[in-house]
Order: C-alpha cells, then sequence, then structure tokens
C-alpha cells in the first residue's frame, strides 16, 4: 500500500507538472556545462560540471531520491572516439515533503562527470551536448529539461600540463567536496524488529566529535525515509539505528552515504560510501531466549487475572464454581480452553495482518469502535441478567447467561473467551518482553509464547478447580449468591461506563450518543420478549420487532469512524503558558500530541519524556493518575526543562506502532526518556511510582 501511495502522489505531481509547462512557467532551474580546462589534450581525461541553479524554495533529486521525485540525468551527444563516465552526484539533504521525507538539493547543484579524449582528433576545436532532465519541486513538482552544449579548443598533445581555468577552479573544488569519499570504512548491517542498525568504523574521525550522521540508502525503499535516524557514537564509530522500508526483504543490501557533521573546532562536513556486510540481527528485546520469553507470559498471564476489566467476569465465575457438585476440574480445563483459543486467535489475526503490511500491535481490537461498542452491550447485558431484569429460560446459551448458570460447560469456555478480549489490550508486567519478543520471531515461536500467556492467565482458576482446601475456604452456598449475583452486576455496568468513555475518546460525542441509543434499543428489546403475548401471531409481530430493535443496536456502532483521540485538549494551547489548565483538576505537567518531527525538534532543546498511553489500557490510567499527573512531577519537568508529548495508541496509529517496535515493544504503556538530540532513550518500568519518574529526571 505504501508503494501504491506514493505512486499515485508521484503521477499526481506530474500530471499537475505537465500542464503547468504547457502553460510556459518560467524555468526553476537554471542550468549549464563548465569545462574544467580551456583546451583539451588528445588522450587525457578532463571533468564538466552540470551546475544547476534552483530557484529559492525549490529543489531538486538526489540518484535515490526519496519517497518522491526523479533523479538528474544527462544524455550526451559527443564526437566519435569520446567516452563520458557516469554522473557523480554530491552528497544528499533530506528534505521533508509532508509526511513523505526526499533526498535532494536546494539552492545550487554541482554534479561531476569525466569526459575521455580519444588519442587522434582531427577538429582544431570540438563541441559537447547534452540534454539535461530533472524534477523541481516546491508545492507541486515540474519536469523540467535544457539542451546543452560546450564548445573548447583542440590543444597540441605535446603540451602539458592540461590547460586549467582558474576562474573555475574553485566551483571544481567545491563540487569534488561534496562527492562521497571512497575510503574503505569496514561497517556492517542487521535488522532487529524491523529496525535497521548500521555499524561504521571510523578512521581519522574521533567518535566524541561527531555532531550528527545522515545515512543515504543507493537503493530505492530499503529505509523507511522519515523515520528518525538515532546516532549511538562506539569506541571504533558509530551506530546508526532506523527502520527498514517497504520493500526491505532479507536479501537487501543497504550500501549507500553517510555524511558526517563533526565539531574540530569549527564545523566539518564529510561524506563517505558504505557498503556495509550483513551481519545476523539479535532478538527485539536482547539476548531473549524462547524460555525466557514462555516464562515472562506465564508471569503476565497471571498478572492480567488483577486487572480492573477481568476480575468481576472471574468473580462471577467462580461464584457459579460454588453451585457445582461434580465435574469441577473439567470447568477449569474448558474454560483454560476458551482462554489458550481466544489468545492464539487474537496471535493469529495479528499475525495476518502484520504479514499484509498492517502496522497494528496488541491491544488493536480495541482500537476498533466496532468492537468496543458491542463489548459495551456485552457487559451491559451481562448487567441486566445479573441484577435480575430478564431470565433466559430453555436451552438457549449466550454468553451473559453462561457466566451466572451452572447448566454446561460452554459457560466456563464463554467465560475464558470474554475474560481475554477485555484482558488482551491491557499489557501486565513481564508481558511487554514476552510480545515484543513473540512478534519478532517465527509464527511458530510466537504461537508458542501465545499459549504461554493463555496458560498464564488461566492457571489460577484451573488451580482453584483443582483444590479442595482452597474451595473449602470458599462460603457454603445459600440465598447470600443470589444478593451476590446482583451485586456482581454493578462491576459489568462500571465495565460498560468505562468502554463508553473508551468510545468517547476514538469517535466523540457522536459514539456516546450512538451507543446509549443501542443500549436503550436493546433494553427494548428484552422487555418486549419477558412480555410477549399468548398468542401466536401477536407473539411473532412482537418477536419480529425486538430482532429490528437488537439489529439497529449493533448497526450503530458499525457506523462510527474514529477521531483525533485526546482532540478535547487542543494540544495547540496545552503549552507552558498554562493550556493545561483548560482540564478540570488536572494539576500534571504540560503535554503536546507526538509525533516524530516533533520528538526530533524537541530534543534539540533539551530533554523529552515521552509517554505512549492509550484509552482502553487500564495500566496507562493507573500510572498517569498516580504518577505522571501530578504537581510535584510537573515542577520537575519545569526546573529541567523536560517537555512531555503523549502518544495516544487509542485508535490504529501506524507512527506510534513503529516505535513501539523500535523498542521491542508491541502493546502499551511505553514510557521513554531522551536525555541528549543523540542516542536511544531510556525506557522506564511499566508500572511508575512517583519516585521513579524523578529519578528519571534527576539522572539527566
Amino acid at each position: 500500500m505504501k508503494t501504491i501511495s506514493k505512486i499515485l502522489i508521484v503521477a499526481l505531481l506530474l500530471h499537475g507538472a505537465y500542464a503547468l509547462s504547457a502553460a510556459r512557467v518560467p524555468a526553476n532551474v537554471k542550468a549549464d556545462l563548465i569545462s574544467e580546462v580551456t583546451a583539451i589534450v588528445p588522450g587525457e581525461r578532463f571533468h564538466v560540471l552540470l551546475r544547476q541553479n534552483i530557484r529559492e524554495g525549490w529543489h531538486t533529486y538526489w540518484i535515490n531520491p526519496g519517497d518522491s521525485g526523479a533523479a538528474t540525468r544527462l544524455t550526451w551527444e559527443i564526437p566519435e572516439g569520446f567516452s563520458t563516465g557516469e554522473i557523480q552526484y554530491p552528497y544528499p539533504e533530506r528534505a521533508p515533503y509532508g509526511p513523505l521525507m526526499n533526498f535532494g538539493y536546494h539552492d545550487q547543484a554541482l554534479f561531476l562527470v569525466e569526459i575521455t579524449v580519444p588519442e587522434n582528433i582531427a577538429q582544431s576545436e570540438i563541441t559537447l551536448k547534452a540534454d539535461a532532465e530533472w524534477l523541481v519541486c516546491a508545492d507541486i513538482c515540474i519536469p523540467e529539461d535544457a539542451e546543452l552544449s560546450l564548445t573548447l579548443p583542440v590543444a597540441v598533445k605535446s603540451i602539458s600540463p592540461t590547460f586549467i581555468d582558474e576562474e573555475t577552479s574553485t566551483l571544481f573544488e567545491a563540487a569534488r567536496e561534496k562527492i562521497p569519499r571512497k575510503i574503505g570504512f569496514e561497517s556492517t548491517s542487521r535488522v532487529e524488529a524491523g529496525s535497521l542498525i548500521l555499524a561504521v568504523q571510523l578512521g581519522e574521525i574521533q567518535p566524541n566529535r561527531l555532531e550528527s550522521v545522515n545515512y543515504f540508502p543507493y537503493a530505492v525503499g530499503v529505509m523507511d525515509n522519515p523515520a528518525e535516524q538515532v546516532l549511538k557514537p562506539t569506541d571504533e564509530g558509530f551506530e546508526l539505528r532506523t527502520r527498514v522500508g517497504y520493500d526491505y526483504t532479507p536479501e537487501s543490501r543497504f550500501d549507500g552515504v553517510v555524511v558526517i557533521r563533526e565539531n574540530a573546532g569549527e564545523i566539518l562536513t564529510t561524506a563517505f560510501e558504505i557498503s556495509p556486510s550483513a551481519v545476523p540481527g539479535s532478538d527485539a528485546v536482547g539476548e531473549m531466549s524462547l524460555w525466557l520469553a514462555v516464562i515472562f507470559a506465564l508471569i503476565g498471564g497471571i498478572i492480567l487475572n488483577l486487572m480492573p476489566c477481568v476480575f468481576p467476569v472471574l468473580s462471577i465465575k467462580i461464584l457459579s464454581l460454588m453451585q457445582e457438585t461434580q465435574h469441577i476440574r473439567n470447568h477449569g480445563w474448558v474454560y483454560l480452553t476458551g482462554v489458550v483459543f481466544s489468545f492464539v486467535t487474537i496471535a493469529v489475526v495479528l499475525i495476518v495482518l502484520r504479514a499484509g503490511g498492517a502496522e497494528i500491535g496488541w491491544g488493536f481490537q480495541l482500537q476498533s469502535p466496532l468492537i468496543v461498542g458491542l463489548l459495551v452491550y456485552l457487559f451491559y447485558v451481562i448487567g441486566l441478567n445479573l441484577s435480575g431484569f430478564y431470565e433466559i429460560s430453555g436451552n438457549l446459551m449466550n454468553m451473559g447467561q453462561s457466566l451466572t448458570r451452572t447448566g454446561g460447560l460452554s459457560g466456563s469456555f464463554f467465560t475464558g473467551v470474554l475474560a481475554t478480549v477485555v484482558a488482551a489490550p491491557c499489557t501486565a508486567p513481564f508481558m511487554a518482553s514476552a510480545i515484543g519478543y513473540a512478534l519478532t520471531q517465527s509464527n511458530a515461536h510466537a504461537l508458542v509464547v501465545f499459549v504461554s500467556l493463555g496458560l498464564g492467565m488461566a492457571a489460577p482458576y484451573v488451580l482453584l478447580c483443582y483444590s479442595p482446601a482452597l474451595l473449602s475456604h470458599l462460603p457454603k452456598p445459600g440465598p447470600w449468591m443470589v444478593r451476590a449475583k446482583e451485586f456482581l452486576a454493578f462491576p459489568m455496568f462500571g465495565s460498560a461506563i468505562w468502554l463508553v468513555w473508551v468510545l468517547s475518546i476514538q469517535t466523540g460525542a457522536t459514539g456516546v450518543l450512538s451507543i446509549g441509543a443501542g443500549a436503550v434499543s436493546l433494553t427494548f428489546a428484552i422487555w418486549l420478549l419477558k412480555h410477549l403475548p399468548a398468542r401466536q401471531s401477536p407473539r411473532l409481530i412482537v418477536q419480529l420487532i425486538a430482532i429490528i430493535f437488537v439489529v439497529t443496536a449493533i448497526y450503530l456502532p458499525n457506523v462510527l469512524q474514529p477521531v483525533n483521540a485526546y482532540s478535547y485538549l487542543d494540544s495547540s494551547s496545552n503549552d507552558a503558558s498554562g493550556g493545561s489548565d483548560r482540564m478540570n483538576g488536572y494539576v500534571g505537567p504540560s503535554f503536546e500530541d507526538y509525533s516524530d518531527i516533533r520528538l526530533a525538534e524537541l530534543r534539540k532543546q533539551g530533554p523529552v519524556f515521552v509517554n505512549f498511553t492509550a484509552a482502553w489500557c487500564i495500566t496507562c490510567k493507573v500510572n498517569e493518575a498516580v504518577a505522571l499527573n501530578r504537581q510535584v512531577i510537573k515542577e520537575a519537568f519545569d526546573q529541567h526543562n523536560v517537555r512531555y508529548l503523549k502518544g495516544d495508541w487509542t485508535s490504529e496509529d501506524p507512527t506510534i506502532t513503529r516505535k513501539l517496535a523500535e523498542y521491542g515493544r508491541s502493546g502499551v504503556p511505553l514510557y521513554l526518556m531522551y536525555a541528549s538530540p543523540a542516542g536511544k532513550a531510556s525506557v522506564l518500568p511499566q508500572l511508575l511510582t512517583e519516585n521513579i519518574v524523578l529519578q528519571s529526571v534527576e539522572s539527566l
């Protein structure tokens, strides 16, 4: 999809370009050919320059133009016996263009070409002709061309040295300084979880003098061009980390150019060609092995049972378990089957979508307003059932009924399914590393990790089913259980309200209105079914009306469209001047919405703290309440000039997904502290306290 979108962008730009060309728009590039010599000598070589003087605000392109554009080309018409070398392109600049990143030149570009002169020339002068073509862009792109020529006299072969034009020697010197140097630096490349890491050993350049390094590959599509390039100096040179591109394969080569700015009393810029040898990539989570990932998944799965959205569901099942007199262990195994089946299903969908190019991560199901809306209905209907508003008789086994009845094992299975659906979006301690590992390994290893996650989550319930000692400590069945069942309706209603809030973040007030209308429709449908007429004909009509209201309720969340999450905060006014005061009761540090571009800008100004969160992530909300949205944190950030970016993942955001993957994660929360303009961020723990955040600030 990325390739197609870029082709369409270029096609549209070219379409507008040709229309403008037809209207005889003045050239945005003035081009000419310049010779380094005043006369040519038979049998020798000399250089010419294609000089482009580019209109202010416009740019032309390097040999790899980046995400769009086209490189400058020369087609020669020269006398017989003469030959021309390839264009020597000067090193480029990074040129952002909306969400794209292009590689090219501003102001002036100088392209060197070597000309080889034959031994015997009959003419007293020769003329070199070249048709030059280039694409020049600003807000629009225009293909331009020029017919260029250069006439030079032929000198006597015995005359030496070659005639040098002193007036243009400075220009040629400047051109050669910008040609990447062919020095055999040892360099390697490896790919880890979608990240490209280049390691380069330097010769005369000292790593501690590095100001910045930019990498430009020769091959198109092997690098995610707009992605941040993170520099890490090493004892031998440096490492540069970025993202692989849409056309990357394990066989891809990363030959290219690195442009190095070093501080040697003054800022010096030099470009070098590199041809890195490939080395095997390591795991995205360091030296984690499959067995360690399995252990982390088991522990993380156990912790998931304590999540506020899971505990009420599990409590209801434990309540029904107390009424069982036989086959208790079977319920444990069926529950485990439901949990593992659900985790594997979610994992398979996630793996398939990611293999198809979708940039999604763990918890993607709650990024869909449709799924969130249906879960609201489910918790609401379960709550109505628990509170006694309706009872379903007969053999109909729906999910809500199964959670409160003991008439079959299907209730245990669906309890596992429901618990997994609402628990999976959360990322418990230990769980993040395990999932990050799983999504960078083979499909077989990934499924092993997800099965382990399900086993961990189901383990406490299975243990309870297998432990008479634990069951003996539970109260004996009695009338109190009716009241307990009714009481558990309120956590269900609370879970439904929480999901409505998530929906409000995703879709705004329209989402709340739609889901509220849907809940009323469901309630009315249930009321109709409770009071069915005795006669067959009216009974069928009432049932049909109830079905219409149920279908209407299900249809309403299906039409909801995501909006910008956290739009109610208006990041443009949430700055140090007090924009955050607009939020009732909010006393934490002011923040801005996350973007790669904004992160790069702020890192130049000082430390940056990044909070990747989501409205449906309970852990995120708890961390924000107890550790981030605090006056003491605001004061610490202000004192140390720490800028705060918040990346909201409530709705799908490929930019955040890529950033999570860069740090071996596939879900939120993720907390990063950038201490300097270059290098990787420090990763804070998933469970935050004030002291942890304050210590990370003090360590700056």
